[in-house]
């Protein structure tokens, strides 16, 4: 194909639906720092900096003292230093809530809402606040027209890497615009290789290739059976005794406890093995007697769940910590950038104005929004009904 060509199919890419792109991308980037939101948004979140390993039965009686009754789900160890362990509960109504508990003196901060920024702003991105079944594979389907315009951008520009070191120049908008949107593609072509990769990753596994992973046990209790179990302090102390010896090598990153007749205590955490959720390596106990019925071992997982285990952390960039994040985040938002850039470019190639006599820059950007008429139409009804269902789900 000639060069013509590729252009319009870079243009057929990105323009039609610029503002949903615009808007996946941008909730994208700031649910990479969802959880930093969180802390500099609600005091109870922030806690003293602390090398000192977390005391898990000491946070667990923490937790229980500040529960109110309240049934425990979830206790998550810091998730950075400075930031407390959040308990997940449910209350009297069956209303998920988080109590924030300091990992050094082990008092109750506070509470925060289940709404918070990381799960608002996740959800969002993952399915537009609708039904997983609808809104996962609407988002997801947009990892391809991202990868197409990956692909296409590469082919426009055959000796690309030169164009990472060329600045925008500023003789004029038209050209600043055209230059701006080429050096930030390039520069952040790497994230798009993985959003986009991760993206149908996820359709895929939607829509038959999810991974198989081992069961975990069962329970083994009579009353643990039929009723979910209150774990006692001392049967946590057990189980978490035996964490510690049958694999010292497991940092712990939650537990999470029974809140249905039938399930287990399930402890969740980390080892030495690369790009896997914290649920790759676990070990799960009895509520009851605090006998270990199984464990799942990172490193023994098929080819398959590794896959789709180093998803998350990929698409994300929670793998490398705080450093790795900001990076995701700086470059998330050259490519929220590029959805309103290319449109700019759009508007000034379908407009001719004399010199001089440009417009505003947001009138730049209407007329560029106004080339998609009826796939922006479809963006828009889309991006209505996520923000009518956040609504309705914050006021609740």
């Amino acid at each position: 194909m000639n060069k013509q060509r590729w252009y319009r199919w870079h243009s057929l890419a990105g323009l039609p639906l610029a503002v949903l792109l615009c808007f996946i991308m941008l909730t994208g980037t700031l649910a990479v720092m969802s959880h930093e939101l969180d802390w500099l948004t609600n005091p109870a979140v922030r806690a003293q900096p602390s090398n000192t390993p977390l005391n898990w039965p000491q946070y667990y009686r923490a937790a229980l003292s500040s529960s109110d009754g309240n049934r425990i789900y979830q206790l998550a160890a810091p998730l950075h230093d400075g930031f407390a362990a959040d308990t997940l509960l449910y209350d009297e109504n069956n209303q998920r809530y988080h109590a924030y508990i300091d990992p050094v003196t082990y008092a109750h901060n506070g509470n925060g809402t289940w709404f918070n920024w990381q799960t608002l702003l996740r959800r969002i991105h993952r399915h537009l606040m609708m039904p997983l079944n609808i809104g996962l594979p609407i988002v997801s389907l947009t990892a391809f027209p991202l990868l197409l315009s990956l692909v296409s951008g590469l082919i426009l520009h055959p000796k690309w890497w030169k164009g990472l070191w060329r600045l925008p120049r500023k003789q004029n908008s038209r050209v600043f615009w055209g230059d701006f949107h080429r050096f930030s593609g390039l520069w952040s072509s790497w994230l798009l290789v993985v959003i986009s990769i991760t993206g149908i990753w996820y359709f895929a596994e939607k829509y038959g290739l999810g991974a198989t992973y081992p069961k975990d046990g069962s329970v083994i209790s009579e009353h643990a059976k039929h009723n979910p179990v209150r774990v006692s302090p001392e049967i946590f102390d057990k189980l978490i005794t035996t964490v510690q010896r049958e694999r010292p090598e497991l940092e712990i990153k939650s537990v999470f406890f029974p809140i249905k007749a039938g399930q287990p205590v399930r402890v969740e955490g980390q080892t030495s093995t690369l790009l896997v959720r914290n649920r790759a390596d676990n070990m799960v106990f009895d509520p009851e007697s605090g006998n270990l019925l199984s464990q799942r071992i990172a490193g023994d997982l098929s080819f398959h769940v590794r896959i789709s285990e180093a998803a998350d952390p990929l698409h994300f960039g929670v793998w490398g910590g705080y450093w790795s994040k900001t990076l995701y985040f700086f470059f998330g938002l050259l490519l929220t950038s590029l959805s309103v850039t290319g449109t700019i470019i759009y508007a000034h190639r379908v407009t001719k104005w004399r010199r001089n006599e440009t417009p505003g820059l947001l009138s730049v950007i209407g007329i560029g929004f106004r080339g998609s008429r009826k796939t922006g139409l479809l963006s828009a009804v889309l991006l209505l009904i996520c923000l009518a269902l956040t609504l309705e789900t914050l006021l609740a």
